[in-house]
């Protein structure tokens, strides 16, 4: 496989429901937000094999020749009309192979089940232990309850691959990179009540969205990382608290960013050297945190992180939009930190994916809420589990006194 440094978790993206890893080669794709439909399933859900009889069809779609498959009846994302992506599903059709360089390496380069390094079905040796994974997603309304409700495998009422959690399990499957913290704790939390309502959707001209907190009446936070397309500025337009598909408990229009100083987009993906920058505010034009809420900022002490380490501090909390369940907010109650570092960093337990950008990390006391961490990206370690990185109040609670004073 190509040697991969730092893999940011990716916004959602509502322009293209793709969704692959950042690698070095410094390439940053969208998150899915789309299960596609079709698609046979056989037991426990996994992709009945696409018969070689039906037509592929021609390259017409916008998103042909990608690397990936999105024609629907060959477990491909959805995104192009049947039949319009002929070259990238050809290989799932037949059944793949190992034509990929990077292949038979023990580590699958697929792109949404792997690192994202080979083109669909290139790596089948490797990815064959998760290749029930590809395209899945929670999308389905019922996700979460405990009951399988796909097609064949349990009562039919989602559509094929969008109750993963039920009909294929919460345990990481070895070989999944980007797939939780080896286990899934997430629940589906109720945005209309504190604290998730002060959590939302912040929206972006491109399309993207990430997780955003209120932090005072007209702020929120989120990550840096958001703010940016490729090379290109990606400007937030409007901030939904309590999003749950069409219902919110209140909007407001993005009127100002402030990033953390010194933050580049370039070197965030590539090296550790900006880790802690990875934070930013923006300013609304409306009070809404008066409506649904803010959380406080915690400053982390030294004393808080030495037993926070050893398991004798607050258990956390942490929501966002990860990008198997885009519509829904879920959350992970009781997480912890596992290490702190000096700049101003820690890795987490948390149960974060793609699409959880920005989302908040926090304790309660007393009845209220603090934020204490931002969650960034997830460094790849070979061989092993991805470790979850956050900012950390150290890094931003000065610009936020700050920022809140010259108001």
């Amino acid at each position: 496989m190509v040697p991969i440094l730092h893999a940011i978790h990716p916004r959602s993206s509502l322009v293209r429901p793709v969704g692959v890893i950042l690698l070095a080669l410094s390439v940053l794709a969208a998150c899915r937000t789309d299960p596609g439909t079709g698609g046979g399933t056989t037991v426990a859900g996994t992709p009945a094999p696409a018969s070689t009889s039906m037509p592929l069809g021609d390259d017409s779609c916008r998103w042909a020749r990608d690397g990936e498959c999105d024609d629907s009846r060959f477990a491909g994302t959805g995104a192009c009309p049947i039949a319009t992506d002929a070259t990238d599903c050809r290989l799932l059709a037949r059944g793949s192979d190992d034509s990929c360089r990077w292949a038979d390496d023990g580590e699958c380069d697929e792109p949404g089940i792997g690192t994202g390094a080979c083109a669909e079905g290139t790596d089948r040796s490797d990815c064959a232990g998760v290749a029930q994974m590809r395209n899945r997603d929670n999308s389905c309304a019922s996700s979460f309850d405990g009951r399988c409700d796909e097609p064949g495998s349990g009562s039919g009422k989602c559509a094929a691959r969008s109750d993963t959690v039920d009909c294929i399990g919460r345990a990481t499957l070895p070989g999944m990179r980007d797939h939780h913290f080896g286990y899934d704790d997430r629940v589906v939390v109720d945005t209309s009540r504190y604290p998730w309502s002060a959590i939302g959707a912040l929206m972006f001209s491109s399309g993207g969205i990430c997780t955003a907190t209120l932090v005072a009446d007209n702020i929120v936070i989120t990550a840096a990382h958001c703010f940016f397309q490729g090379d290109s500025f990606d400007r937030p337009t409007v901030f939904v608290a309590g999003r749950e598909g069409n219902r919110q408990i209140a909007s407001a229009n993005a009127v100002q960013q402030v990033l953390a100083p010194g933050y580049d987009h370039r070197l965030h993906s590539q090296t550790s050297s900006v880790n802690n920058r990875d934070w930013a505010f923006v300013l609304l034009d409306q009070p809404i945190g008066s409506v649904a809420g803010t959380l406080g900022i915690h400053r982390l002490t030294q004393g808080d992180l030495d037993r926070a380490v050893s398991g004798g501090w607050y258990r956390m909390s942490q929501a966002g939009y990860s990008w198997d369940s885009p519509n829904r907010m879920t959350g992970h109650n009781g997480c912890r930190i596992v290490r702190a570092f000096a700049n101003g960093t820690i890795h987490h337990e948390c149960d974060t994916t793609r699409g959880d950008s920005g989302s908040p990390i926090f304790i309660e006391d007393n009845g209220r809420y603090y934020i204490v961490a931002v969650d960034s990206k997830f460094d790849p370690v070979p061989g092993g589990r991805s470790n979850y990185l956050a900012v950390d109040s150290r890094s931003f609670a000065d610009a936020f006194d700050a920022l809140r004073a010259g108001l």
